[in-house]
């Protein structure tokens, strides 16, 4: 069946049946809500409502988790726009120059780059899915050991672009990340590292604790020294409204498209996820625009780069997911439990005997990708008022969330003390002019890295050379080194340019 027809069919299955609508509408919003809220992430809505799902049909259930999967993604710009905090890990990068502009007195506008970049790399990576799934899944199955080891190199180049102004406080930050990662059970020995004895650190650190501990609890602890200060009055532009004015995107196209690109690659590749995409894709609009200066400072291209690439992760997970049965992050892997309980099995088969699901996967997560645009243009109102909070009030109500998303990551109690340390951490490496973002990029893509480095050089009996036999490895190294070393070329061309 064409993916003409499989569309179709699941758009029948979707509008003839209210309570499926309902059920994505639902699903949607509460995504949105729970990728909003620090602490809280789309991940954890999924998790939290897949035993509901079981009771109801395959298709309601499936259409449900998608539109959490789609709002939970997107939902995590309006923290890091409104509060300098990520909502989640894939909208660190949105923080960057989100909140700057917002904290220009434009959060509208700011809010407006994010959610239609969000739309529009949803429906250009749903657009890769319903088209050439199948092909670009088994474009996926190419990539061994030597090339995930290449991919996280290229991840690691962004270092240097992002701390092009202090290369050695942000090489020191990465290595503080890696450590990090790399404290629990070895994944290849069984040996514990960096455990110091305590059993409690042999499963390793909470992504979700960590993060939430560094930027969170950190910006919480630096911004506490104002509540007893008068609050400024927050002067927004009068055009309070998400859609976006004529003209706004002009000169914007390239990097959304290279942007979308980036994050559907990415979320073919299993495991990869979110962060990684909105990560390179930052970089690659840093180092290809012709103002980087304006990076950091509430730039509209360090706005949409990482919001088109996170969100278009999303179709490009489901592809691996529907074609093989490989999950594209963590997300899709609860979604294909959530089949595999419905006795549908992800794979090539489930084009052949359950097309209804196939079709009803593709319509859903269509329609949640401009639901999700829908609701943030009729509830966004209300987001803004997180600007004239006393942040007094707000700081507890965003403490007791991270808490209880640290506690219900993992149900365990360290977590807890990890997000307090963590939190500690982030508050000195901000006094003493340490980055966070090249540590969270060492913590996200050191294991990467290291893991399929040695399984790499175990599976060729130690042989470094092995390498230059997988040519796509081979050409991801080489977009690396030109990332790495495209900061110092493009001062160079500067200089060039002034002195003619």
């Amino acid at each position: 069946m064409s993916a003409f027809a499989l569309i179709l069919q699941g758009a029948v299955e979707v509008v003839t049946n209210p309570m499926t609508l309902l059920y994505l509408v639902v699903g949607t919003f509460g995504g949105i809500v729970f990728g909003a809220i620090p602490g809280l992430t789309g991940a954890l809505g999924v998790s939290l409502m897949l035993p509901f799902t079981f009771s109801m049909e395959p298709t309601q259930g499936i259409t449900t988790l998608i539109g959490i999967y789609v709002g939970g993604v997107s939902g995590g710009l309006v923290a890091s726009i409104m509060l300098n905090i990520p909502g989640n890990a894939a909208a660190i990068c949105t923080c960057f120059d989100g909140s700057p502009m917002a904290k220009k007195g434009q959060p509208f506008r700011a809010l407006s780059y994010g959610i239609t970049a969000s739309l529009i790399g949803g429906l250009l990576s749903g657009a890769v899915l319903i088209v050439a799934a199948s092909k670009l899944a088994h474009f996926g199955l190419l990539f061994g050991s030597w090339e995930y080891f290449a991919l996280g190199m290229m991840g690691m180049a962004v270092v240097v672009a992002l701390c092009s102004d202090d290369m050695v406080k942000g090489f020191i930050s990465a290595i503080i990340g890696m450590i990090l990662a790399m404290v629990g059970m070895d994944k290849l020995s069984i040996v514990p590292r960096f455990t110091f004895g305590y059993y409690q650190l042999s499963n390793g650190m909470s992504e979700l604790a960590v993060l939430m501990g560094l930027f969170a609890l950190g910006e919480i602890m630096v911004q506490v020294g104002g509540l007893g200060k008068k609050l400024e009055t927050v002067n927004t532009e009068e055009r309070r409204s998400v859609i976006p004015a004529k003209g706004a995107f002009a000169g914007l196209w390239k990097t959304i498209l290279s942007s979308s690109i980036i994050g559907t690659f990415i979320g073919v590749l299993p495991g990869v996820g979110q962060s990684t995409a909105a990560l390179i894709a930052y970089n690659q609009a840093k180092n290809t625009s012709n103002t980087p200066e304006k990076f950091g400072t509430g730039h509209p291209e360090g706005i949409v780069a990482p919001e088109a690439a996170n969100n278009a992760v999303c179709g490009g997970a489901l592809i691996p997911m529907l074609t093989l049965g490989i999950p594209g992050d963590t997300i899709t892997a609860m979604l294909m439990s959530g089949l595999i309980v419905h006795g549908l099995a992800p794979g090539p088969l489930l084009f052949d005997n359950n097309t209804e699901v196939v079709g009803t996967i593709y319509f859903s997560y269509i329609l949640a990708c401009i639901l999700m645009y829908v609701l943030y243009i009729l509830f966004i109102r209300h987001f803004i008022k997180i600007l004239t909070l006393p942040m007094n009030y707000l700081f507890p109500v965003i403490l007791l969330m991270c808490l209880v998303g640290a506690l219900t990551a993992n149900n365990r109690i360290f977590d807890i003390w990890i997000f307090v340390a963590m939190g500690f951490a982030g508050y000195i490496f901000h006094h003493v002019g340490i980055p966070l973002a090249p540590m969270i990029l060492g913590y996200v893509l050191g294991p990467t890295v290291e893991l399929n480095f040695r399984t790499a050089i175990m599976a060729n009996r130690g042989d470094l050379s092995s390498i230059l036999s997988h040519p796509i490895a081979m050409g991801l190294l080489a977009m690396a080194a030109i990332m790495a070393f495209w900061p110092v070329i493009s001062s160079w061309r500067r200089q060039k340019t002034q002195e003619v």
